[in-house]
């Protein structure tokens, strides 16, 4: 081994082509700091730290010596150490092109294919997709599936992304239009249909229209030959240099930091040679494990170790028994090397590679599996690694190697794992290579996961499964049952795999086996993860599967001794299979004669899409520093409720740390308070702390990574207070609310009396984390005279920003400017609980008098910002024989949190909701606001709607499976009409309900697909299919009155430009655009003239938060008024100079002395605040409707479900963009089913979060949304309540994933059914896997009995 100082230690690799050569590298610097705070190439983006969101996707090139080949492949930048590319090329998005110098073509089909919404995600997606094609200039559909799987995205819905992607496929346009806006495929010709555009194919009806109707329609939101063409010789060349020096990938390497030593031998002995040096050193490969564990578990390895080069553990051997990977061979190529010999060798030989190829599939996501590798999966010995299982089962031998004993070799069994994340692998041992052996024609594998998101999930639980049977017979000659998330470790079944040796494969054998696999993997009720009875139900659904699959195997090749598979057992083992989604979106054109340059009514793109996609588009955290700028760390609380004393001392002696503020300093303790409505918060936690997360204090540092560690040095006492009141039960068991209110409409208690029938039921709906990819993010600046202070914010409500730190500081609210420049998605999460970090921002910015930033880490902005509120609904509903509902009495629970928020107008939401859209007379309900000891909960997308409307569609629900009768005949009785009033008196005008219904059912072929349907569950009994059409109501306001208004200022300047600035802010929602398109057609002037540059405090006071929906309609008509102020002022010079150009008017006006600037100033007319004893008042100014019919299937043994279909209708008016309208309906749409299916928060006992990051907690991905997807826009529904008979678009479209939750709802009471159980059934949302699962009772968990609540500790509530 070379001498330590005969090592390198300078870093060498290439940047987009430029050279990089550093000589001070510490090895604990990611390679995504690296590019954004030295290298300043801020396109690429933090949204999570731990791999598993895909904003920080790079591609690495590495040149292959031996094969002459330079390899392509993406890689998680905020995992990747920045030593570990040492000799490799690093291309970011800024590398493949720019809005200066020319765009790429994956860049430009992402932006004009309306991909790019609030433009966090977008440079990630584009780097995944921009690798994908330097590795397949041609891909398929099926490969850009398989390089998503690692990217997300909160606000598109997925659709855009995919459709414009699709244009670079060898799918392109196969069964659907050309792309042209006439394409005769999309006139329904002959066909009867809408057509088949963007993939949807010819024979999915989408609805018919005559003839008139046909000639105003638009299926095509951009015109798919109007995209540059792709050249791949056109690419960024490999640097020579990489090929010509073989010493930089062969060089002995050290990087030596503050903390951490890095090494990267550069053969078998000098790896060898360190770990007998340094026998505690990990050995990392991709560091996807080691990672996650420094930056969220604050570990700290003062040795890494990197042997990606050497050659032992890197090679791939072919032998008689099977393939030896070494141990740093990459998933990626072990996913490679398999699926060649899957087609070279015969199928029994492959059946192991077989099972671990399904699994790779939905093992993390595509950028983790590049870069991790086989040897760290065994070594880091996750309890719910999903490979672990399968090499277990499969008898896989590893080699161990060290310098003073040489090799040894071992079999991956049930003694392998002696703890958590302990082996037998000695301290000085590394493991050097693994031996995956081929199978025998008598031998049969299978592997198997359940997680809640199917890609990119960890397991709940996994399984590797062989048998090996007696020669020629059926006969069970050996068992190997492999199963993680059952214990620390994975585990074997051995007394199940014992006693089933000599059996035969029949019924027999499957009922012992159940039993003795129960036997087998007992869980404690208070294991950790929870899911007890599911888990233990999965361990024997996956047996099952295995015996059918083993089952059918065996009949083909012993058809004398096996009876083959029947159909529905066929299905129950069918495995998920790709398949190429459709869609359409059908909007109305605009009118014949339209001005070519008047905007309204087109499918424009986002205006800030282009530099999205070239990550030029600026956040917060991509400001260039200032010279004197501190970093801020949060102190938060651990405890929910305790009195606290602090100690900063430790923290004050770290070299870098400034100092420590906290309560202490803050001068009164009114200036310490804060809140939106009341100051019933704490900026700085004051003697005591009411909730986990809650800031005690700011520590000011150099940089983030001493801010950060410091703030884990400063000591907090803790003296727990009782009660913690963590569950909505508990707070009605301590009665602690923070308000209640009551609307009662008719004499609800007599028509109960006097109903035909009478129901009473209960549901729970979970909250929902807001998961805007851009954490929250500020820099506060102070300006050093007169008490000054700028704030660049991520945030919907820069106003409630200014009073509050006004408020704080002691100054008037003139001193302070909040400048919001864009953010990464809002959600609402970002209206008020912003404040809870720029307000003690400020105040440190303020009292060093130096500039600070932030941007919280995703478990920090998790823990912190509180979520959309859980509710408990507790009902009773009177109804006739027909489904007439005539009476329903409702209380509604929401846990508000430990602070009022905006929890009150939450819960008067969801009380304004719970008709949705149904006409009852008589209505009594009331909202309860629950105080517990929780992160404030606060504003989501729907604001209480979406609570308040499904509990209205569960009532629905019962009531028709009460009566056995279609739930859609129940929920189209009881439609409202015009002219009805809701439960609180407001009058229906307009309403097109039935219109959105009768289309969307007839459009979807909703009656002949329920008879098919009902068809296929009669023949199925694994397998279950649900179909629901649900509709949407959703009042437009603020409910509180004085924010229904807004402000605009518009500047033209000598040179015809035109400088806008308006009140509402841009998340990604496309308001700037359309507020442009306003402008445009209100000045009569081309858009590319008008300008948004920020949305600042000093532009435009006293503005109402972006939210509600109503941003578009508030501002819209403020910014219709004041450019009618400058257009009014010209007209004397246009009609002086009719002929004349915008620019000649201006400077005419100008020359004449004309204000060329103007404000403008709308309030909503004709709404007023309501007044709940009374039931006085117009809360709303008016309603959008739609409806929806989605289908999904689930799997009975499992729970897993897929969405195969919907369709939408929605009532969006006259759209001002119909691209940007079709991408909220889709976006919030996605939104609404993974709060109905997939998002399920967490929490323990004592109130902490327990899923924190994209790790835990799951947002849909690329293939949750449906396999079909169509989405039409109501025509000739014009508004006459907003700017140019539009309708707001941003929340009412959300409540339609309910449709998802209600369909699933369908399958399991056919599952009932076929079980002889009552259809009327309680199912709480989320609908999970676990849920979905333990509501279809069988067989299996007929076996498996629960624990008695209140014998054991939960590991986590339902709050």
């Amino acid at each position: 081994m070379p001498e330590e100082n005969s090592a390198s230690s300078t870093l060498v690799f290439f940047v987009n082509g430029r050279k990089i050569e550093d000589d001070n590298v510490d090895p604990e610097c990611t390679l995504l700091t690296y590019l954004r705070n030295k290298l300043r190439l801020c396109g690429t983006k933090l949204g999570c730290g731990e791999g598993g969101c895909g904003a920080c996707t790079v591609m690495l090139s590495r040149y292959n010596h031996l094969l002459d080949k330079v390899t392509h492949y993406s890689v998680n930048a905020c995992l990747a150490p920045v030593a570990s590319v040492h000799g490799l090329a690093v291309t970011t998005v800024e590398g493949i092109g720019s809005t200066r110098t020319g765009l790429h073509a994956v860049q430009e089909r992402i932006a004009k294919a309306h991909g790019s919404q609030c433009g966090f995600c977008t440079p990630g997606i584009v780097m995944s997709m921009y690798t994908l094609l330097r590795n397949a200039p041609v891909p398929s559909m099926e490969q850009i599936d398989e390089y998503f799987t690692g990217n997300l995205c909160r606000c598109t819905g997925y659709r855009p992304i995919l459709d414009g992607f699709r244009t670079f496929t060898s799918d392109a346009f196969m069964n659907g239009g050309c792309g042209k806006t006439d394409c005769c495929k999309l006139k329904g010709a002959n066909s009867g249909t809408n057509g088949c555009a963007n993939g949807a194919s010819s024979d999915s009806s989408v609805g018919e229209f005559d003839e008139y109707e046909e000639s105003s329609i638009s299926h095509s939101l951009y015109d798919k030959y109007g995209f540059k063409s792709y050249d791949p010789t056109q690419e960024i060349i490999f640097p020579p240099e990489l090929k010509v020096n073989t010493e930089l990938q062969t060089s002995y390497l050290q990087f030596h930091g503050p903390r951490v030593r890095f090494y990267r031998p550069s053969s078998l002995s000098q790896l060898l040679q360190l770990k007998s040096l340094h026998p505690a050193a990990k050995i990392i490969v991709g560091n996807t494990e080691v990672g996650v564990e420094v930056k969220f578990k604050n570990q700290v390895y003062p040795v890494l170790i990197n042997p990606s080069n050497v050659t032992e553990l890197n090679a791939v051997l072919e032998k008689d028994s099977g393939i030896v990977f070494g141990a740093s061979v990459t998933l990626t190529t072990i996913e490679e090397t398999f699926r060649v010999h899957a087609t070279k060798q015969k199928e029994y030989k492959t059946r192991i590679y077989s099972a671990i190829l399904e699994m790779l599939r939905w093992f993390a996501g595509k950028q983790i599996r590049n870069a991790a590798a086989i040897g760290g999966n065994i070594m880091t010995g996750s309890p719910i690694s999903d490979l672990n299982p399968l090499l277990m089962a499969a008898g896989a031998t590893l080699t161990l190697c060290s310098k003073e004993r040489g090799e040894r070799q071992v079999v991956m069994d049930q003694s392998f794992f002696t703890g958590y994340r302990r082996n037998i692998v000695l301290p000085d041992e590394i493991l050097l290579s693994v031996h995956i052996p081929y199978t025998n024609e008598g031998e049969y594998f299978f592997g198997y996961k359940q997680a809640k998101r199917r890609d990119d999930d960890i397991a709940i639980v996994n399984a590797g499964m062989k048998v090996i049977f007696e020669h020629e017979s059926d006969i069970v000659k050996q068992l190997d049952l492999a199963f993680g998330g059952m214990a620390p470790t994975t585990v074997m079944a051995p007394i199940t795999m014992k006693k089933l040796i000599g059996k035969k494969w029949d019924s027999s054998l499957l009922e012992e086996a159940t039993m003795l696999l129960l036997e087998d993997l007992p869980l404690s009720p208070s294991a950790p993860g929870g899911m007890i009875e599911y888990r233990r139900a999965l361990t024997v659904s996956f047996f099952f599967k295995f015996y059918l699959s083993v089952q059918g195997q065996l009949s083909k090749r012993l058809p004398n001794l096996v009876q083959p598979l029947n159909d529905m057992e066929e299905n129950a083992i069918r495995l998920y299979e790709h398949t190429t989604p459709k869609n359409t979106q059908v909007f109305q054109k605009v009118p014949a004669g339209q001005s070519p340059i008047d905007p309204i009514g087109r499918p424009m793109t986002h205006t800030s899409a282009l530099k999205q996609a070239t990550g030029e588009a600026v956040y917060v955290d991509d400001m260039p520093r200032f010279e004197n700028e501190l970093y801020a760390g949060l102190v938060l609380s651990t405890h929910a409720h305790a009195k606290i004393t602090i100690d900063e001392s430790s923290a004050l002696t770290l070299d870098g740390v400034e100092r420590f503020i906290c309560a202490r300093d803050m001068p009164s303790i009114e200036r310490n308070k804060m809140g939106c409505i009341v100051h019933d918060e704490d900026v700085f936690a004051y003697e005591k702390v009411t909730c986990v997360g809650q800031i005690i204090g700011i520590i000011l540092a150099k940089d983030q990574a001493t801010a950060q560690r410091a703030a884990k040095l400063v000591k907090v006492h803790y003296e727990d207070i009782k009660p913690c009141i963590v569950t909505i039960q508990d707070a009605i068991g301590e009665k602690s609310y923070y308000n209640s209110y009551t609307i009662n409409k008719g004499d609800v208690e007599t028509v109960l009396k006097r109903s035909a029938n009478v129901l009473e039921g209960e549901m729970h709906m979970g909250g929902q984390e807001h998961f805007y990819l851009e954490t929250n993010a500020h820099l506060a600046v102070p300006k050093g005279e007169d008490g000054e202070l700028e704030l660049f914010s991520s945030t919907q409500n820069p106003t409630e920003a200014q009073k509050l730190i006004a408020n704080a500081l002691g100054v008037p609210e003139n001193r302070v400017v909040v400048r919001v420049k864009r953010m990464g998605g809002g959600f609402g999460g970002k209206e008020t609980r912003t404040c809870t970090i720029s307000v003690p921002l400020c105040i440190a910015a303020s009292l060093v008098n130096r500039p600070v930033r932030i941007m919280l880490d995703r478990d920090e902005d998790m823990v912190i910002t509180g979520t959309r509120h859980p509710f408990l609904c507790r009902w009773k509903v009177g109804f006739s024989a027909d489904g007439t509902v005539s009476a329903i009495n409702m209380d509604l629970y929401a846990n508000g949190g430990n602070s009022l928020d905006l929890s009150g107008s939450v819960v008067h939401r969801a009380m304004f909701s719970m008709d949705n859209a149904y006409k009852c007379e008589n209505v009594r309900v009331t909202g309860y606001v629950c105080k517990t000891n929780l992160p404030s909960n606060t504003a989501f997308r729907g604001f209480g709607g979406p609570q308040g409307m499904l509990f209205a569609e569960d009532v629905v629900q019962r009531v028709a499976a009460f009566l056995n009768v279609d739930s859609y005949l129940v929920r189209e009785r009881n439609l409202y009409a015009t002219g009805d009033k809701t439960h609180f008196n407001q009058l229906l005008e307009n309403c097109t309900i039935r219109s959105c219904w009768d289309e969307v059912k007839q459009q979807a072929n909703y009656c002949s697909r329920k008879s098919s349907i009902d068809s296929f569950n009669r023949q199925n009994k694994y397998r279950k299919k649900g179909i629901s059409i649900i509709p949407v109501k959703f009042g437009i306001a603020f409910t509180a009155l004085f924010l229904n208004q807004a402000g605009a200022l518009v500047h033209v300047y000598s040179d015809g430009s035109v400088l806008l600035s308006h009140g509402g802010t841009e998340m990604g929602q496309g308001l700037h655009t359309k507020m442009i398109q306003v402008a445009s057609k209100t000045l009569q002037i081309s858009a590319d003239k008008i300008h948004i540059a920020e949305t600042s405090s000093d532009k435009v006071p006293n503005t109402s938060p972006t939210a509600a929906s109503a941003s578009s309609d508030l501002n819209g008509m403020a910014v219709m008024y004041a450019c009618d102020k400058i257009r009014r002022r010209l007209e004397p010079y246009i009609a002086k100079n009719s002929k004349g150009s915008w620019e000649d008017w201006i400077k005419a006006a100008y020359f004449d002395r004309v204000s060329l600037s103007a404000t403008g100033f709308y309030r909503t007319p004709g709404i007023s605040n309501f007044d709940f004893e009374k039931l006085e008042g117009t809360p709303f100014n008016y309603f959008s409707y739609g409806a929806a019919v989605t289908e999904v299937e689930i799997d009975c043994l499992t729970g897993d479900h897929s969405v195969l279909r919907t369709d939408i209708v929605m009532d969006v008016g006259e759209s001002l963009n119909p691209a940007i309208d079709i991408g909220q309906i889709e976006g919030a749409f996605t939104q609404g089913l993974g709060l109905v299916t997939l998002e399920e928060l967490r929490f323990s006992p004592e109130g902490v979060l327990l899923t924190r990051g994209p790790g835990a907690y799951k947002i849909p991905g690329f293939q949750d949304i449906p396999k079909e997807f169509n989405v039409s826009l109501l025509r000739g529904a014009p508004n006459p309540r907003a700017v140019f008979s539009s309708k707001a678009i941003g929340e009412p479209p959300l409540f339609l994933g309910a449709s998802v939750f209600f369909s699933i709802k369908e399958a399991i009471r056919s599952a009932r059914d076929d079980a002889g159980l009552s259809s009327v059934f309680r199912l709480d949302s989320p609908a999970t896997a676990e849920r979905i699962r333990m509501a279809c009772p069988d067989f299996i968990t007929e076996k498996i009995k629960s624990a008695e609540p209140g014998t054991f500790k939960p590991w986590s509530v339902t709050v």
